[in-house]
């Protein structure tokens, strides 16, 4: 009976945490780059799914579905692809074939419109979309 009382509130807090799940911006850093004297803007993009999960770590309420370095040289608001460098989380780089970032009003949001090379084909980046910045302290 424990057992079952247990096995409810476990399953009870996965649904009411997966609520939470959703792609983050943060680490956002700007820097001078030491050979161009350019300013580049540097940042973590990712997705996380909430809940409750059991993994080769251990238990964690979070679950990283996929992540991405991105740097962006100059001061934009808005970014091409020859502007930006984007680094997959294993540090292998991601080919840009069109597309821009886009840079919101004092830096607090930014817009992905990409499209990609993967596996020898153009797809839609993943992570397009319009997020919140949230500022490296």
């Amino acid at each position: 009976m424990k057992f079952l009382a247990v096995w409810v509130a476990v399953a009870a807090s996965t649904v009411a945490t997966s609520a939470f799940a959703g792609t983050t911006l943060d680490f956002w850093h700007s820097y001078v780059h030491a050979q161009d004297q350019q300013r580049h803007y540097g940042f973590h993009l990712a997705q996380y799914d909430r809940g409750f999960f059991v993994g080769s770590c251990g238990v964690s309420t979070k679950s990283l579905r996929w992540s991405f370095t991105f740097d962006l040289a100059g001061d934009g608001p808005a970014y091409d692809g020859n502007k930006i460098s984007i680094t997959e989380d294993n540090g292998k780089p991601v080919h840009i074939v069109s597309g821009e970032v886009t840079l919101g009003a004092r830096h607090s949001s930014a817009k992905f419109q990409l499209q990609i090379e993967s596996a020898g084909a153009t797809n839609t980046f993943v992570g397009n979309g319009e997020y919140r910045i949230h500022k490296l302290k």
